[in-house]
């Protein structure tokens, strides 16, 4: 959660104090009533977003681990059959350029080798295994490829439950913006005679500006 959303849910979260504080100022059945449980019932979803928000980076987090941990393994696998084909080129022209691969390459792309290099050991099988690839290396990469699809999968939904969580809690922030607004004028005509709700009403409903980063002197 970025620290603009964060100021303001924690400031929300005073608003919703303050009416528990001063509930003797709320009218039973008035409008004022109305608007602070709405703020209150506000809040609490918000709160729960949150919380799925942070569920859905730290899942995420772990999804992208995963993912690494997957990635190596299949370009661990590719690596070693890549130099058996290699290896095998001059006894058998044309094996190294049914097995290209690098580093270099993008996750798909990785991917795309992978499943090219398992459908080639239904013939080469024997042929790189001979040459120092490990033994049922097409079933093995069909398996890594199997892993890092599934957590490249898992880290794609991590990713989409994030956005979806930060547009709703934005949505949200918005509509905590124009009921705090709104009960902010209720404020001052329900507390006019009492300074105290007054000014703590004003220090809840005010939002800290994030610190300014500090531009370095130019040499």
């Amino acid at each position: 959660m970025n620290d603009k959303f964060r100021r303001a849910i924690e400031s929300g979260q005073r608003c919703r104090q303050w009416i528990v504080d001063y509930a003797s100022l709320i009218p039973g059945g008035s409008m004022f009533e109305t608007k602070t449980k709405a703020l209150t019932n506000l809040v609490n979803a918000i709160e729960n977003r949150a919380g799925d928000l942070e569920s859905a980076t730290d899942e995420g987090l772990s999804a992208t681990t995963f993912k690494i941990s997957e990635l190596d393994d299949l370009t661990d696998l590719l690596s070693k059959c890549r130099d058996a084909a290699r290896a095998a080129e001059y006894d058998n022209p044309g094996t190294r350029d049914r097995y290209r691969f690098n580093l270099a390459m993008s996750q798909e792309q990785i991917l795309a080798a992978g499943r090219s290099f398992a459908t080639g050991g239904a013939t080469d099988q024997a042929l790189l295994e001979a040459y120092g690839a490990p033994a049922n290396w097409p079933a093995l990469i069909t398996a890594a490829c199997d892993d890092l699809e599934a957590a490249l999968n898992a880290q794609n939904s991590a990713v989409g439950s994030r956005v979806a969580a930060n547009a709703d809690i934005s949505t949200d922030l918005d509509d905590l913006r124009k009921l705090k607004s709104t009960i902010g004028h209720m404020v001052k005509l329900y507390a006019a005679t009492n300074p105290g709700a007054l000014a703590a009403w004003k220090s809840a409903a005010h939002v800290e500006r994030p610190p300014k980063k500090k531009t370095p002197p130019t040499p």
